[in-house]
C-alpha cells in the first residue's frame, strides 16, 4: 500500500494510526517502546510516534490555485497591468487614476479576510487555537490587521492630493514584507534563546516556548483558510515537538524566509526612493516582492519535499535501532 508522498507538502505519509503522546518520538529520551515488528514495516505503511498531519494541498489544488491566484492578480499584477497604460495612454487626471487601481485593491483579500474572521467567531470552536476564546482572533489574523490597515491607509492617503504621491503608492508591498520579515526574525531569534511568548500566539499558551512563526502562521492558514481545523493545529505542534528533523525543517525556512523578506522589502524601498524615474520606482514596488514570491516559494516547494523525505526516513531507522536495542536487551541472560 505504499505510495509516493513527495507531492504532500507538510504531511509525513499514509499512516492511519493514531499518535502516541507527544513524548513518544525518538529522539525524547527513554520514551520508545516500539516492538521490532512495528519498526520493520515499509515506512510508507506506518510512522509510529510521528502525528500525522490531516491535511494534503493536493487535494485542494482547485482552491489553493484560485484563491491564491486571484490575490497575487489583485496584490501585484493589476496595480501594474493598470498603471502603466492608464499612465501613458490615456488623458486621464493622475487622482482619477490611481483612484480606479485603489478601488481593486482589497476585494479578493477582503473578502477571504471577512470568511477567516466568520469562522474565527462561529459558535462552535471548530477553527480557533487550541483553548482559543470566541473573540479573539489568531496571530495570523492580528497581523494582516495591521498590514492591511498600513497598506490601505497608504494608497488613500498618497491618492488624496491633486497630483499623486506616486512613490509613497509604491510603499504597500514592501512595508508588508518588512513587517512579516521582522516578525521571522524576532520570533526566530526567541526560539533560538528558547524565550517564552509573551502573550497568547495562535495555540502558544502565554509562558511556553514561542516557536518560529512561519510554524504559527502554517497553523493558522491551514486550520482557518484550508478548512483543517483544529485538529490539525494539535497535530502540527506535536509534529514540531516530537520530531527534530521537522523543526529542523521549520526553522530553516522561517529564517530563510524571514532574512529573504527584509531584504526585499527594505530593498525595494530604497530603489522606490532613489530611482530618479518615479513610473519605473512603481513598477519596482509593486513587482519586485512578486518576483521574490515566486523565486522562494519553488525553492520552498523542493527544500520541502525533501527534507520531509528525510524526516520519514531517519524516523524509521531511529524506530529500528531502538527496536534491535530491545532486542538485544531481552536476549542477554539474566545476571547471577
Amino acid at each position: 500500500m505504499s505510495r509516493d508522498m513527495a507531492n504532500d507538502d507538510l504531511e509525513n505519509g499514509n499512516a492511519v494510526l493514531d499518535p502516541p503522546p507527544a513524548s513518544s518520538g525518538p529522539d525524547e529520551s527513554g520514551c520508545s517502546t516500539t516492538s521490532s515488528a512495528i519498526a520493520n514495516k515499509d515506512p510508507s505503511e506506518e510512522l509510529p510516534g510521528l502525528p500525522r498531519l490531516n491535511y494534503r494541498l493536493l487535494e485542494h489544488k482547485t482552491k489553493l490555485f484560485l484563491v491564491g491566484g486571484l490575490l497575487v492578480l489583485e496584490g501585484s499584477i493589476l496595480p501594474i497591468v493598470l498603471f502603466y497604460p492608464l499612465w501613458y495612454l490615456t488623458d486621464l487626471r493622475h487622482g482619477i487614476l490611481f483612484a480606479i487601481i485603489t478601488s481593486f485593491f482589497g476585494i479578493v483579500s477582503g473578502l477571504e479576510f471577512a470568511h477567516r474572521s466568520w469562522r474565527l467567531i462561529l459558535k462552535d470552536d471548530t477553527y480557533r487555537p487550541l483553548d482559543g476564546k470566541r473573540w479573539r482572533f489568531d496571530f495570523t489574523h492580528m497581523t494582516l490587521s495591521i498590514g492591511y490597515t498600513v497598506m490601505t491607509g497608504i494608497l488613500i492617503g498618497a491618492s488624496i492630493p491633486h497630483e499623486p504621491l506616486v512613490r509613497p503608492l509604491a510603499m504597500p508591498l514592501p512595508l508588508f514584507f518588512i513587517e512579516v520579515g521582522s516578525l521571522a526574525l524576532a520570533t526566530g531569534l526567541m526560539d533560538a534563546r528558547n524565550m517564552p511568548a509573551t502573550c497568547k500566539v495562535s495555540s502558544t499558551p502565554k509562558g511556553s516556548p514561542i516557536p518560529p512563526v512561519l510554524l504559527t502562521f502554517i497553523e493558522d492558514v491551514v486550520a482557518v483558510d484550508g478548512g483543517a481545523g483544529k485538529t490539525y493545529r494539535q497535530r502540527l505542534l506535536n509534529r514540531f515537538k516530537v520530531s527534530k528533523h521537522f523543526r529542523a525543517l521549520i526553522r530553516g525556512l522561517n529564517w530563510f524566509w524571514g532574512v529573504g523578506s527584509m531584504i526585499i522589502g527594505i530593498g525595494s524601498l530604497v530603489v522606490v526612493f532613489t530611482i530618479p524615474e518615479q513610473e519605473i520606482a512603481y513598477g519596482i514596488g509593486w513587482g519586485a516582492p512578486l518576483g521574490f514570491t515566486i523565486i522562494w516559494t519553488f525553492i520552498t516547494i523542493l527544500w520541502t519535499r525533501h527534507s520531509l523525505r528525510v524526516e520519514k526516513k531517519r524516523w524509521m531507522a531511529d524506530l529500528r535501532r531502538q527496536s534491535k536495542q530491545e532486542k538485544e536487551e531481552d536476549e542477554k541472560p539474566p545476571e547471577p
